[in-house]
């Protein structure tokens, strides 16, 4: 039952409310010091002050408390026993008027006005000085962490990038300046740039995407009838209307990427499938305007000729929309990735209609139900098209075992030359046993991309077996993430002669020792990535040539 905690007050008693007290107020009060006392003294003041000007500091009045005690207050004191009761009760603007009128400036005398100007003047100059350093710091702080987020392994730029990169800021700086402007166009800079390559025209979109400049007004400037690919890293920006223009004035595309697209919506998307007439691969990352009806018309339209789709970052790709894309264009497609699509559960329908002879990219990546992806999926999968694959990527799906790498890797990859990349990250249940064997079977002698990050049960042997393994003098990059039971002699036998990027973050074994030795082991080692390894630190002797990131030593 509730009971009440305000009780009756008793006959006598303040039947107020009284708040909580600060400290100030309570240290005023033990000291004898009253609100109202100050105030009066220092009304008293002010009336002095208006009938002279020019006459001596007042005289100090006295307190009594309530012990009839005298306590005398200087000037400095007043100021800072302004209790909570007499600053809510002053209106703000009548306090503003006397700290301006009680101000220290009337204890000091005419003559020191020009010395006080002077420091003032100095004082100045070395603020401006010290923040044009701090400045100057962060500028280089905020260089040196791009280049570590990039990943760069050239320390010294080409002139071509210089080159890109200036174009870019002058682009983006020109049109902030005239952002305001609704008739900016970019035509006359696409003139000039007219002789750009279309390498050079991919480095240009990284360079705005990067800087998250490319709009409608940006997107002129690709807005080209021989572009036949482009790959745009960042459309947030990009309106409905901007992908209208460019399904216009670039008809003659054949692979478009639009990652970051959510303003992407069902006219724009049905407009491209329209225009585009030789468009058979897009890739689309966070297209959530885009409906189930529409993802439907979409893929009817592209019926025949649509041969690679990538999605990703979207609820609204549903079951139905995985079954419309491989009725419709199914027996075409030669590359297929799904990534992050929290509406899709149906795995088990890719086996049915994946059967392209020249089917080569297969990505599977964070189902939203881990148990969605099962061995048996895969199994069905790979006795299709394992044979074609090149690149091969299962990320997230921890419900895989040893069976889907033991029976279905293992069979039907053994015969398979081409494969380029595989991608074997977070499946937390495959053990070192069903890697031993898997490697032990294939020769993979076309390796370049192995990933086993997060894989956390895997031992030395798996990668002593990966080592030995034909591969190994193709590999380029090899990602060893969180892989924490390595020790330090697996690395002993890490001779890759064309390795470039190594990533073993949060491997504990890696310290000075091995940094070194597997830097000499592996002369075309460019970037090694280190973070989480508190034992590599700046001692290790590495060569110039190679870039280390993510030493806990390293400062900005």
């Amino acid at each position: 039952m509730y009971r009440s905690t305000n009780k009756k007050k008793r006959s006598g008693e303040n039947g107020g409310v009284k708040g909580p007290s600060s400290a100030l107020t309570q240290f005023l009060k033990d000291q004898g010091i009253s609100a109202q006392a100050i105030k009066s003294r220092w009304e008293r003041r002010k009336q002095h002050e208006g009938k002279s000007e020019t006459s001596e500091d007042l005289e100090t009045p006295s307190v009594k408390s309530e012990e009839n005690e005298v306590i005398y207050i200087d000037q400095e004191e007043s100021e800072s026993t302004e209790t909570d009761q007499e600053l809510a009760s002053t209106p703000f603007d009548k306090r503003m008027r006397s700290m301006r009128e009680d101000s220290d400036e009337e204890e000091y005398e005419a003559d020191d006005f020009p010395v006080n100007k002077k420091v003032t003047t100095e004082k100045r100059v070395d603020d401006e000085a010290r923040k044009a350093k701090i400045l100057q710091t962060r500028r280089k702080k905020r260089k040196k962490a791009a280049f570590i987020l990039d990943r760069r392994t050239e320390k010294v730029p080409t002139l071509q990038d210089l080159c890109i990169s200036r174009i870019s800021e002058n682009i983006y700086k020109w049109q902030k300046e005239n952002e305001e402007e609704k008739g900016v166009s970019f035509s006359q800079i696409r003139d000039v740039l007219g002789g750009i390559s279309t390498d050079n025209l991919k480095n240009l979109a990284k360079a705005l995407s990067k800087n998250r400049a490319l709009n409608d007004h940006t997107l002129q400037l690709f807005l080209k009838t021989d572009l036949t690919e482009l790959t745009f890293h960042d459309c947030s920006k990009l309106s409905s209307e901007g992908y209208r223009y460019l399904a216009i004035f670039s008809p003659h595309l054949t692979k478009l990427s639009l990652q970051m697209c959510g303003q992407l919506n069902n006219d724009s998307l049905m407009y491209i499938a329209e225009k585009l007439s030789n468009l058979t691969s897009i890739s689309l990352d966070g297209p959530f305007l885009i409906n189930e009806s529409t993802w439907d018309m979409f893929f009817q339209k592209m019926k025949g000729r649509l041969k690679e789709f990538h999605i990703s970052n979207t609820h609204r790709f549903t079951n139905q929309s995985l079954m419309s894309l491989l009725r419709n264009c199914g027996p075409e497609l030669v590359s297929l990735g799904l990534a992050t699509l929290d509406s899709v559960s149906q795995y088990q329908l890719l086996p049915q209609h994946l059967c392209n002879s020249e089917f080569h990219t297969l990505a599977i990546q964070n189902p939203l139900n881990e148990e969605d992806v099962k061995d048996e999926t895969i199994i069905k999968i790979l006795a299709k098209i394992g044979s074609s694959l090149r690149k091969f990527e299962l990320v997230g799906c921890t419900e895989l075992t040893d069976s889907m790498v033991v029976d279905g890797m293992a069979v039907y990859l053994e015969n398979n030359n081409v494969l380029e990349a595989l991608k074997l990250e977070e499946l937390t249940s495959i053990t070192t046993d069903g890697l031993v064997y898997l490697y032990s079977k294939l020769t993979m002698p076309s390796l370049k991309v192995c990933s086993l990050k997060r894989c956390t049960q895997i031992e030395d042997s798996a990668l002593i077996e990966l080592l030995s393994n034909p591969a190994k003098n193709s590999l380029e990059y090899l990602n060893l993430n969180s892989l924490n039971k390595l020790s330090k002699e697996v690395f002993s036998t890490m001779l890759c002669p064309n390795l470039r990027h190594l990533d073993v973050s949060f491997v504990r074994a890696v310290d000075d020792v091995i940094a070194e030795q597997v830097a000499t082991a592996n002369p075309n080692l460019r970037l090694m990535e280190v973070f989480g390894d508190n034992l590599v630190t700046g001692s290790a002797k590495l060569p110039h040539t190679l870039t280390v990131t993510g030493r806990e030593s390293d400062t900005l």
